[in-house]
């Protein structure tokens, strides 16, 4: 079956250059982008390069995306992010602190719930079904997981597979769901703030430092959210990235998430990434019941949707961005359920290093 599998790929894929592969897995995920542009996919730079990545990593070709750009990535979001703040939040607060009460709620609810599916389901062993329930950061899970012990290949295709799902999910229902449609996609001039560029990267960067600093978890992209927040809420300084930025940002993290499922088998297929599948339609569960409690307290229903999908932070802040979603309401929700899960996972994680 595996030989007839790779005789195939060999066959229709065997074109591909293994000299210089960096390069042609940036041009793969710009071709990817720009063609799910023109088929009119949702979130097309960043769905676009996860699928034209991922099918070619799956199908075990040398797709690579750099590393080290990544957290310049994150960094830039984040100052895209903050920049959506302004001195309005302040006149926000007890709207949006409101429904952040109910996160805890949907953390612990999903958390439970995907663990006992991983557990006593899918019969996977303790450790690694208690770091693939945790709807957290990706990477964060990983490491925690690796060091007590979980298989991290198969924490990378559960959370990888929850992400991609829902980001999938929230792009069809915002595509053709009426109460959850925008009435006009944003189209911003790709090079428009061009002069606020200097003010773009010394905002991410000094975010960024003092995040490492303070040790707040998920510095690369909350450092500089939180520290463009503040200065554009008490109006210090403009620092909104060019749009050309975003789609850049789009496309990296799109092709990275892709290259997560490289060689992929019939039995992960079958095992982790049917977990993260699962898994994540059953976190609708607790999303349905937080939805339609703030619907009928008078919420915007786009909003919520957006704010209580347990998808990546970066991704969910960016499909928002995509749509012209309100940043200042959907990306605290996000903040805090990474605080949340990282700073619990993080207590767990001492408390189960020092029983083994």
């Amino acid at each position: 079956m595996i030989t007839d599998r790779s005789k195939l790929v060999e066959i229709f894929f065997g074109w591909w250059p293994e000299k210089w592969r960096y390069t042609w897995s940036l041009l793969l995920a710009i071709a990817s982008g720009f063609f799910a542009y023109y088929i009119g996919l949702p979130l097309p730079w960043m769905l676009g390069p996860l699928i034209g990545c991922g099918f070619f990593a799956a199908i075990g070709k040398g797709v690579i995306i750099g590393k080290k750009p990544r957290p310049v990535c994150r960094a830039l979001l984040g100052c895209t992010i903050g920049a959506n703040f302004g001195p309005e939040i302040i006149d926000r607060v007890d709207e949006i602190g409101i429904s952040l009460l109910f996160v805890p709620f949907f953390v612990v609810l999903m958390g439970s719930t995907t663990y006992f599916y991983l557990n006593k389901i899918m019969k996977m062993d303790k450790l690694t079904s208690i770091y693939g329930s945790f709807p957290g950061g990706l990477n964060e899970m990983v490491i925690l997981g690796q060091e007590i012990g979980s298989n991290p290949r198969t924490l990378v295709l559960i959370h990888a597979t929850r992400i991609v799902v829902v980001v999938f999910l929230s792009s069809l229902l915002i595509l053709f769901v009426p109460k959850l449609s925008v009435d006009m996609l944003p189209n911003p001039d790709l090079f428009h703030n061009w002069e606020q560029l200097p003010f773009v990267f010394i905002i991410s960067y000094l975010g960024w430092f003092l995040a490492v600093k303070l040790k707040i978890p998920g510095p690369t992209i909350i450092g500089p959210m939180i520290f463009s927040a503040l200065i554009h809420i008490f109006e210090i300084v403009e620092a909104m990235p060019m749009y050309i930025i975003v789609i850049a940002v789009q496309i990296l993290l799109g092709s990275a998430l892709g290259c997560l499922f490289k060689n992929i088998t019939l039995k992960e297929m079958s095992g982790p990434v049917l977990a993260g599948l699962i898994t994540t339609l059953i976190a609708i569960i607790p999303l349905f019941i937080i939805y339609f409690i703030l619907i009928n307290i008078g919420y915007d229903p786009l909003s919520i949707l957006l704010a209580f999908s347990p998808g990546g932070q970066s991704e969910m802040n960016i499909l928002a961005l995509s749509v012209g979603a309100d940043m200042s309401f959907i990306s605290p929700h996000h903040m805090l359920r990474v605080f949340m899960v990282i700073i619990f996972a993080g207590f767990l994680h001492k408390i189960i290093k020092q029983n083994l």
